[in-house]
């Protein structure tokens, strides 16, 4: 019997953990122009993101970094990087590179019900990740300096609490 109960344990743990893997994996995106395309079960969402909450000039490159169902939302972690400039020149920031997560919250329509940004990478800004973003199973942390603003932030997600979205501290940044 202890067996028994001992291999349903185990096979629904990874049953659960499977289940979120291939959730993640069965979304697809794509950007046109400052709007992103989320494709989930063959069928095309546009949601309707703009250039405020997007810092990139082009946007050159997109993931999901995280996707949970919950309460009949769906709950985005994406990451949106691209130029810092429409078109690359040897000019400031010509090379320069913009990034943004963004935490997005749907309804079961596809229509944006919450939205966060956050620029953790921006020649344009002078922030800098060092190391950009880790993610730790369903946990995802970030510092990065904001030195035109002289502050120093560390950012959180949870993706058993999505409802949450980012979880930011601020401090002001030390004199060396």
């Amino acid at each position: 019997m202890k067996k028994a109960l001992i291999f349903v344990v185990l096979c629904f743990a990874a049953v659960s953990s499977f289940g979120q893997n291939s959730l993640r994996s069965a979304y697809k995106i794509r950007a046109k122009g400052f709007s992103l395309v989320v494709t989930f079960q063959g069928k095309a969402h546009q949601l309707a993101t703009n250039s405020e909450q997007i810092d990139a000039a082009k946007i050159t490159d997109t993931d999901i970094l995280f996707a949970k169902r919950k309460d009949g939302f769906t709950y985005l972690v994406v990451n949106v990087s691209g130029w810092s400039r429409e078109k690359q020149n040897d000019r400031q920031c010509g090379a320069g590179i913009e990034s943004n997560l963004l935490w997005i919250k749907l309804d079961a329509a596809w229509k944006i019900a919450a939205l966060k940004s956050v620029n953790y990478e921006s020649c344009w800004q002078t922030i800098d990740a060092g190391d950009g973003y880790k993610i730790d199973g369903n946990s995802l942390n970030i510092e990065f300096d904001n030195f035109r603003d002289d502050v120093h932030t560390k950012m959180s997600y949870n993706a058993e609490q999505p409802e949450k979205g980012f979880l930011v501290e601020e401090t002001k940044l030390k004199e060396n």
